[in-house]
């Protein structure tokens, strides 16, 4: 008699749905310039539902889903959407620290620096430590590295720490020279070096693993103090106005917890894969650390490596000498700590992540991998090799053998490439950022913008990789290392998705995926589009995450 009831119950709910069908949640984009990122790259139409995509094809496909009551169209009219940006090889929480406090100092001249931190001290009231970040360039502009004298004549009672754009190198004062106790007589740390004048005194510069003198004055720690979660809020917006749907971050556990509080709270609209410091392992171990998807926003993917230093300031290890200079730069890192790194991610099934730029770092760093995969028959494991830069023509096969996976900032080498020219010779600087050999070679790359360090802009890095030009001025820098328009889109979604094993969920605009969309405001596909278009002219007209609107340009200028 009950299964009677119930058969009864359920029929007469299913006509009462039949009849008044409950508002269906779905969303459809039609008539549109669609690019997917898979084999068949364009469709017309695509159509979303509880931040899936459940359709991409064809308008008359999207028929039945228009049909459905409370189905909301919208009608691209030819306007050319893409996948969410990945920015695949940033630090968010510093981004998020200096987007409004005037202390990234990127592309400012040296008046304009000791200006800012003039005004940072004065308003020191509490003689509190000055940070400052982003400062290298200085080092090309001027032909020389600044020094710390330049920040005694800001203050000599308040300690001021400098750090690049990669936190290898810090310029400090010579108040906090005294704090460390680093003069004439310290001796430089393996992997690391103290610049110094005639005299031998320290000049203020210091580098790689010499940072480890400035105790009480860490890279990370000195700027991921007092972040809060407007911080993180405002940066997020700012990311949204880009198109960026997703990060992969350096970041910490206080970071993480930030960012699953917003996230319940459904204040968070872009999805964070977050990188942890190297130096804390123990910590993680001890404290059962777990390395896995968490959340559709938030996931803990990895612990960090550098192996070498900044190019800017000489420190990226080389085979050949930088020119005029009997200096290769340093290796960081020990062979047994790549070794150790290695069985740490097989034992935690995560994703490796390195730091490597000169092509002697990148060579160390494919040697120990190989020896420990060897050596204990681990398989299946992703590398990520962030900030690359330079490689020998042997080791680019070997990248794809042992599964490590280049990332890429194309936007630094806007600035970076008459350096490169100028400081390790024009024969070197062949060996550079090697785009199109890497994608010929049949290996996945990821962009990232390296941000705060660099303009979070991805366009300009595309520019750059269709055109290799970084002003209409200077012409094509290697122009027979360019890709193609759609190569370059993909390695700024798919890639940087695939580097950390989130294929699967992003990157590409397909059925089960999320709905993380980017509407512009003009064809980058189109023959017309040039280095100029591309890279100032389109804008963003809409970035959708998860399916919801986060950012909406009303007009564009």
């Amino acid at each position: 008699m009950n299964k009677i009831k119930l058969k009864i119950c359920l029929s007469i709910i299913c006509i009462f749905l039949l009849q008044y069908p409950v508002q269906s949640g779905i969303r459809i984009l039609f008539n549109g310039n669609i690019f997917t990122g898979v084999k068949r790259n364009f469709v017309e139409a695509i159509v979303f539902r509880h931040g899936k995509i459940i359709y991409a094809g064809t308008n008359r496909g999207t028929k039945w889903f228009r049909s459905r009551k409370g189905a909301v169209v919208y009608d691209l009219k030819g306007k050319t959407a893409i996948p969410g940006f990945h920015d695949g090889d940033v630090n968010f929480p510093l981004g998020a620290k200096l987007l409004n406090s005037g202390m990234n100092f990127q592309g400012k001249s040296m008046g304009a620096i000791l200006h800012r931190l003039r005004i940072q001290n004065k308003e020191n009231k509490n003689r509190k430590d000055v940070f400052g970040y982003n400062f290298e360039h200085l080092f090309y502009r001027n032909k020389k590295l600044p020094n710390k004298y330049d920040l005694d004549n800001i203050s000599t009672d308040s300690h001021i720490v400098i750090y690049s754009s990669d936190g290898n190198t810090a310029w400090v004062n010579s108040k906090v020279l005294r704090t460390c106790n680093i003069g004439k007589d310290t001796r430089s740390i393996q992997g690391g070096k103290i610049f110094r004048f005639a005299d031998n005194s320290p000049t203020g510069i210091i580098c790689g693993n010499a940072l480890k003198l400035l105790k009480g004055f860490d890279f990370n720690e000195s700027f991921s103090g007092d972040l809060n979660e407007n911080d993180i809020i405002d940066a997020v917006k700012y990311a949204n106005n880009y198109g960026i749907t997703s990060f992969t971050t350096h970041g910490n556990l206080e970071f993480l917890k930030i960012l699953k509080k917003l996230e319940s709270e459904n204040k968070l609209n872009v999805r964070f894969n977050i990188i942890l410091p190297s130096k804390n392992i123990g910590s993680y171990l001890i404290n059962k650390t777990v390395f896995k998807r968490l959340t559709p926003f938030v996931k803990l993917i990895s612990v960090s490596k550098n192996i070498d230093g900044n190019l800017y300031i000489l420190g990226s290890a080389l085979f050949s000498k930088y020119k005029n200079r009997n200096y290769y730069g340093f290796i960081r890192s020990e062979n047994n700590d790549i070794e150790d790194l290695v069985q740490l991610y097989k034992k935690n099934n995560i994703i490796g992540d390195f730091y490597a730029e000169g092509d002697r770092a990148v060579n160390f760093l494919l040697n120990a991998i190989d020896f420990s995969l060897r050596k204990s028959s681990i398989r299946g494991l992703r590398y990520r090799l962030s900030n690359f830069s330079f490689i020998v023509n042997e080791d680019i096969d070997r990248l794809k053998k042992l599964s490590v996976i280049p990332v890429i900032r194309p936007n630094s080498f806007i600035k970076k490439s008459i350096f490169i020219e100028k400081y390790v010779g024009g024969r070197k600087a062949t060996n550079a950022i090697k785009i199109g050999t890497l994608l010929n070679r049949g290996l996945s790359v990821a962009f990232g913008s390296g941000w705060p360090g660099e303009s979070l802009n991805p366009f300009i890095g595309i520019a750059f990789s269709v055109f290799r030009k970084i002003s209409e001025e200077y012409g094509g820098w290697f122009v027979e290392e360019k890709i193609g328009i759609t190569e370059a889109v993909r390695a700024y979604t798919y890639g940087s998705s695939y580097a950390v094993s989130d294929e699967n969920r992003t990157g590409t605009i397909e059925k089960g995926k999320y709905a993380d969309i980017v509407i512009l405001s003009g064809n980058i596909f189109s023959k017309k589009a040039d280095w100029s278009f591309i890279s100032s002219e389109v804008k963003v007209l809409e970035t959708i995450v998860n399916g919801k609107t986060v950012f909406k340009r009303e007009k564009i200028n």
